[in-house]
């Protein structure tokens, strides 16, 4: 059974919208992995970024990301996901995130894909409002959720990972869980992204 602290891990599940203000904490230096944090101004809640190295390319991160109806599949916390809307380049939508024992969490986004100059691809995202999905009852409304990744092939089946996320899990949770749960979960999302790449290479 999931705990609840296993969920908010997951919150914590090019620089478009960092905030340079401030000097980033190396707190893990792993072999294929660095991650840090950042406190940012009149707010509680830490930025964190992580750099990271996994098998793979491009394409296949990309489409992992934009495969949307199938990320409750690839992603362990999320409970469900639906397209409201998608252009050649972005999708807009809206994801529930199981919670035991604690109200779920949902949250709108729109995702963008960005060719960069140096050959590098970035997904962005940032939260948006329809009123066709207002806030609900038994449901906590995560409103401040935004990062990116960029990916950048640095071999013929190597792949850099640039990762930063800002977000607050929301409700009445004490801030050291909601802190934590940023740290540990920029890993736990990465990861999940690379067994999903041997994933799909074992079927083909």
């Amino acid at each position: 059974m999931r705990s609840v602290v296993s969920f908010f891990l997951f919150f914590a599940c090019l620089s478009v919208f960092a905030n340079d203000s401030g000097k980033w904490e190396l707190i893990d230096d792993d072999e294929d992995l660095k991650l840090y944090t950042r406190a940012v101004p009149n707010s509680k809640i830490k930025e964190v970024k992580a750099e990271a190295f996994i098998k793979g390319t491009i394409k296949e991160a990309c489409d992992i990301l934009f495969d949307r109806l199938k990320h409750p599949q690839y992603f362990k916390y999320i409970e469900h996901s639906e397209v409201l809307k998608r252009t050649k380049k972005c999708d807009w939508s809206y994801n529930v995130i199981d919670t035991p024992m604690v109200y779920d969490r949902d949250y709108l986004v729109k995702s963008c894909e960005v060719k960069n100059p140096d050959g590098s691809v970035s997904v962005t995202w940032e939260p948006f409002t329809d009123p066709k999905y207002p806030e609900k009852e038994k449901k906590v409304r995560v409103k401040i959720n935004k990062g990116y990744w960029k990916f950048t092939q640095a071999g013929p089946d190597k792949l850099k990972i640039d990762y930063y996320i800002y977000t607050d899990p929301a409700g009445s949770l004490p801030l050291w869980i909601k802190n934590i749960a940023n740290k540990k979960a920029v890993p736990n999302t990465i990861k999940d992204v690379e067994n999903q790449i041997k994933k799909n290479r074992s079927k083909k």
